[in-house]
Order: structure tokens, then sequence, then C-alpha cells
């Protein structure tokens, strides 16, 4: 007989090995695995604490015939966000993204809400809804992005780049095939005041 990974395997639960075996089964089946999910909600803070997402399991139930049981859905869960201390890249989930879920061993809600090492908040074991949310998998591709490259990186944005910081030191050319404007005042199209007309040339800054 070829084997079929869509049914289950006779065990022969007649014998004593295959009521372990059974018995076993029961176990792992109990155990909420790390799977894939797709993301419904976001609830995003912006630059301030990490945000939760709403996620769908992607990969079905199936009853003792093999029919599909979709999951349902998995709330509050915290997402990853690349962050050190006070500095993090923040990219926050949209609905839509495709990511994994990560399962804890007992109940951490305590840890969660407190964001302090905490006491299980409950009896519970390897459930679905103690999991913490990683993406992104599967994903189309973006339309802006940061990409490192052989000759070096590259930034790509249809918006604007805007930088907020007290000095910005480049040891390197700046080419730009636009204006520069510093204090309102154009690199390309300021004049000087209190000249003659004549043929010298003004010293360089």
């Amino acid at each position: 007989m070829t084997a079929t990974p869509y049914l289950r395997p006779n065990t022969g639960e007649n014998s004593l090995k295959g009521a372990f075996d059974s018995l076993i089964a029961t176990h792992i089946n109990q155990i909420g695995p790390s799977m894939l999910v797709q993301v419904e909600t976001v609830e995003a803070g912006g630059a301030s604490i990490t945000g939760k997402v709403t996620v769908r399991p992607m990969v079905q139930q199936q009853d003792a015939l093999s029919r599909a049981r979709p999951h349902d859905l998995i709330h509050n869960v915290p997402y990853l966000r690349l962050q050190g201390g006070t500095s993090a890249l923040i990219i926050d989930p949209k609905p839509g993204d495709i990511g994994f879920i990560i399962i804890s061993g007992r109940d951490h809600t305590h840890a969660v809400t407190t964001r302090k090492p905490s006491p299980p908040a409950s009896f519970r074991q390897f459930s679905m809804q103690d999991c913490v949310y990683v993406g992104g998998f599967l994903n189309n591709g973006p339309d802006q992005f940061i990409q490192a490259t052989d000759a070096g990186w590259r930034i790509v944005t249809p918006g604007t780049v805007s930088i907020e910081a007290s000095e910005i030191t480049a040891n390197c050319d700046i080419v730009t095939s636009g204006d520069v404007r510093a204090g309102g005042i154009s690199l390309k199209q300021h004049t000087h005041g209190g000249v003659q007309a004549g043929t010298g040339r003004s010293s360089p800054p």
C-alpha cells in the first residue's frame, strides 16, 4: 500500500503498541505548533509601545474524514519589532501580511500585560493563545525599502525622506539632480547683491 500524507496511519489500536502510539499522538496533538498565519487587523502605536495583531492560521484543521476546518482567529498577539534599548526600526505589520507565530510553553498573559517576569496566569500549556507574531514571509514585493547591494545601500520610497536630528555629518561627496536649500535659500536659484558688472568672479566659499 502507498502511504498518503492526507490520511492518518493505522496505528493498530488493538495492540499494546497501537494503544501507546494513540496516547502519544493525543498528547502531541494537544501541543500548539508554530504555524503560518495571515494578519487580519493591526493595533499599532506608532513610535510608542509595540502593538498587537489579530491573525488567522493558514494551515487548516482536518477531521477524521479529511474535511477542512478553519481555525478561530487569534487575538492580541504581540509582534516583533527590531529594537535594542531605546533604538528601533519601526515597520508595523499590515493586514494581509503573512508571518509565523511562535507559541509559548506556558500561559504568558501576565508577562505580556506587565512586561515583567511573572508567574503563568493559568495551567494552560502550548496554547495558540500564548504566542507572538514574527513577519513576514511569502509577502509581495514592497513599494519602499532599504536594500543592501554589492554597490552599497539603496533607499527607495515613493514619498519623502524626513530626518530629525541635531546634526548630520557626511564624510563624502553629495551628488543630487535636484536643488539644495538651506535656511530657505536655493543653491541653484540664489542671487548675490552688491556686485558690479564685469568679468570678475567671486571667490569660493
